[in-house]
């Protein structure tokens, strides 16, 4: 996953240490997919959809290190990987600052527009997406938006 950094310049990770909405992570966000873009314009760029706070290993630390494993062996396959990992400290931190930015928001907020402006070209489930209600519902965008959809083995997650 060291490799995906290079995209996340200093600023951005300040930005998203700083940020108090989801509005704010997507700006970020919407830069690092643009510059990814731009380097390899010709590759899909893929991510990995799965439990993180509900489902999978039942603890968002365990479910956390089984994105970056599975992220790691996406990259090592050849791949094209966005990753959400260096998101996550502060998405949690903003969804758990006020009630009103719980449910659904995260999801509408900030993965929609993403997939919606088709910077994702393909979404890798792990094992186990469907007991998860983010991932569920990304799947459920994935389909309705037509994005190609692969389902990982087992062999991505396990130690």
């Amino acid at each position: 996953m060291r490799a995906l950094l290079k995209y996340y310049s200093e600023a951005n990770l300040r930005e998203l240490r700083e940020a108090k909405s989801y509005a704010e992570l997507l700006f970020v966000a919407i830069e690092i997919l643009q510059t990814m873009r731009e380097e390899s314009f010709s590759r899909p760029l893929a991510m990995v959809c799965g439990p993180i706070s509900t489902g999978g290993k039942g603890s968002r630390q365990a479910n956390l290190e089984i994105f970056s494993r599975a992220i790691d062996r996406l990259l090592a396959d050849g791949l094209f990987v966005f990753s959400q990992m260096p998101f996550e400290n502060d998405m949690e931190r903003i969804y758990n600052s006020s009630p009103e930015l719980q449910g659904l928001r995260l999801l509408e907020e900030f993965y929609l527009p993403i997939f919606e402006m088709r910077f994702i070209n393909l979404m890798c489930f792990l094992p186990g997406w469907e007991k998860s209600v983010g991932a569920s519902w990304e799947h459920e965008q994935a389909e309705r938006l037509g994005i190609p959809i692969i389902y990982l083995a087992q062999s991505y997650i396990d130690d």
